[in-house]
């Protein structure tokens, strides 16, 4: 593993990265209730957002914390990829993941309160790993080759199938929105959620919440916009983490509904247009992104596609993606069921 990366330094960079990555990806994904409470009454966290009852911070924002680490989790991902297939042209991976995590460092300081965010933790550990993502860029773009292509791009629209096409489109679309409300006007999303039980982490969320979550999509969302703008061919390393992050979305909130069928209408949050809206949006995005990764096949989405180097065929993709969604299903099942 990670012998394609031939600059010793950046490789550090990179497994920095994917370390820190993963970790705040689990807690979130798997922790995210125990998290937002502090890890009271003995429930487990990895890491704690350092609040407890009785502070404004206690309970808010689970869910939200949930699907922020699902999009982190598909960063880590990329990061995998480029460690384990090499650096060769991926500043498609790496220049939309840089804008994320500058945009991410700009949103937790603007956004920051002292009275409703506990943790200082995240304002110092966002830009660090920034820096060192960035470090690495620049270490790979010797003998790694990073920037290969990128002189030559020349943005227009060049997916030929138009199934696919007007899919990724209405991606981006949705994409587009939720960034910008989220970034922009983090507040508008706060109100759109009612208070549940706080024990539950079923909170509104915060301003930072919010607008991490949507610094996060701006990298997907960047991602499918240079898929649209470049060609297919060769993009498999920019649409797999969106397909396994939708994946795990899915899944997640899925068993999340699941978990939570037996709380009362007291305890519970009360289903909006915005919950109804964010049920929806998951499977549809994931079947879009489906449909156009499928269609793109023959356009040469796949060109290229390794696995710890070694050449991958379709079928290899399509038996590691159901494989993957099982594995996904018994994970976040079992954490329900451990509770």
């Amino acid at each position: 593993m990670f012998d394609m990366i031939k600059s010793t330094p950046a490789k550090i960079c990179l497994l920095v990265t994917a370390l820190v990555t993963f970790v705040y990806s689990m807690n979130f994904m798997l922790f995210a209730d125990c998290y937002v409470t502090g890890g009271a009454d003995g429930c487990f966290t990895i890491l704690s957002n350092e609040t407890s009852l009785g502070m404004n911070s206690w309970g808010n924002g689970g869910p939200e914390t949930a699907f922020n680490g699902t999009m982190m989790f598909g960063i880590f991902i990329s990061t995998m990829i480029i460690l384990n297939e090499g650096a060769k042209g991926m500043w498609r991976t790496m220049i939309p993941v840089m804008i994320g995590l500058v945009t991410m460092t700009a949103v937790i300081w603007i956004n920051w309160s002292d009275t409703i965010d506990s943790s200082e933790t995240p304002k110092f550990v966002v830009p660090i790993v920034t820096l060192i993502y960035i470090a690495a860029y620049f270490l790979l773009r010797s003998e790694d080759e990073v920037d290969e292509g990128l002189s030559d791009f020349k943005p227009g629209l060049n997916i030929q199938d138009k199934p696919a096409l007007l899919a990724l489109l209405v991606l981006v679309v949705m994409g587009a929105f939720y960034c910008l409300r989220a970034i922009v006007t983090p507040e508008s999303t706060i109100e759109a959620y009612e208070y549940g039980a706080l024990a539950e982490g079923l909170g509104q969320p915060s301003a930072v919440t919010v607008a991490v979550g949507g610094s996060l999509f701006l990298v997907y969302l960047l991602w499918m916009v240079l898929t649209i703008m470049e060609g297919a061919k060769g993009k498999w390393a920019i649409i797999h983490p969106g397909i396994f992050w939708l994946m795990a979305v899915v899944i997640s909130n899925y068993v999340w509904f699941l978990d939570n069928l037996d709380l009362s209408d007291t305890l519970a949050r009360p289903v909006t247009d915005q919950s109804t809206m964010d049920g929806i949006t998951g499977p549809v995005a994931m079947s879009l992104l489906l449909l156009a990764y499928y269609r793109l096949r023959s356009e040469g989405i796949e060109d290229g596609m390794t696995f710890n180097g070694e050449s991958m065929s379709a079928n290899d993709f399509n038996i590691f993606a159901i494989m993957w969604a099982i594995g996904l299903g018994i994970i976040f099942t079992a954490n329900m069921m451990m509770g």
